[in-house]
């Protein structure tokens, strides 16, 4: 590896497992010093125990929807790390439904971890990442945030919130901090996506991998679903020197699903 990240300590949410575990993988192997959080605790000091080998990682247990706990996470980060200059919002939650089927409860739920949850950890670690100077904010929003599909009007308003947010706080917070976004496409292995081929292969004779495949055959540019780290490799990207000159950004990591 390159060390991109030798000078970067970065504390990622929702890292337990899938795209935010990919991430804290791609950091510590260019050099970061990573702090993980999930609200499953234990889930994260486990995928820390497995991921020391690769640099210095932790675990610290924190629900995004909390205020306190993201006050702490950040305060917790600092005194661990030392300072944090690199913040990745990835927690989140995927919600498919009507708009008519969506509860109340649903609808609340989506809102608080996909939407307030970022805004709350922003807030609390926006400060260490001033005083840091040279720091970066990548939020991970969907390219859900920017076109529309059936079934997912509340997952997609919470994703284009974030990406509002995004625009406004790279004015707020520059020049000490960059912030941008990644909009990845359809998982090939995991989310909301594959849950949905899961869910149809027994009525159609196939399986995921079947469905997931045709469905990049028919509606995606290239023609191939994306991994977690396609999303990692992109987050590299974005917290190192190379990216400098970029933000207020919603890089598309998607195939050409959405080219905007």
């Amino acid at each position: 590896m390159t060390q991109r990240l030798s000078d970067r300590k970065a504390v990622i949410t929702g890292a337990a497992r899938g795209i935010g575990r990919a991430i804290a993988t791609a950091f510590l192997r260019e050099g970061a010093a990573v702090v993980i959080s999930d609200v499953d605790g234990e889930a994260a000091a486990q995928t820390a125990q497995e991921l020391a080998s690769e640099g210095q990682i932790s675990a610290v247990a924190c629900d995004v929807t909390d205020p306190e706990q993201t006050r702490a996470l950040a305060a917790e980060s600092v005194r661990r790390l030392g300072s944090v200059n690199v913040l990745v919002n990835n927690a989140g939650l995927s919600g498919r439904g009507a708009i008519t089927e969506m509860t109340d409860e649903g609808i609340d739920r989506l809102l608080a971890v996909n939407l307030k949850g970022v805004l709350l950890c922003t807030r609390a670690f926006a400060p260490p990442l001033e005083e840091a100077g040279n720091a970066v904010i990548i939020n991970l929003s969907s390219q859900a945030g920017k076109r529309g599909w059936s079934g997912l009007s509340v997952y997609s308003a919470t994703k284009a919130g974030v990406l509002g947010m995004n625009r406004a706080l790279a004015t707020e917070l520059a020049p000490r901090v960059r912030v941008n976004a990644i909009c990845p496409g359809h998982i090939g292995t995991e989310g909301m996506a594959w849950r949905g081929w899961e869910a149809a292969a027994a009525a159609q004779q196939a399986t995921a991998a079947e469905l997931g495949e045709r469905f990049a055959e028919e509606n995606i540019p290239l023609q191939r679903l994306q991994s977690a780290n396609d999303i990692a490799n992109a987050a590299v990207f974005l917290a190192s020197g190379e990216a400098r000159e970029i933000t207020g950004a919603a890089l598309n990591v998607g195939g050409g699903v959405a080219m905007d």
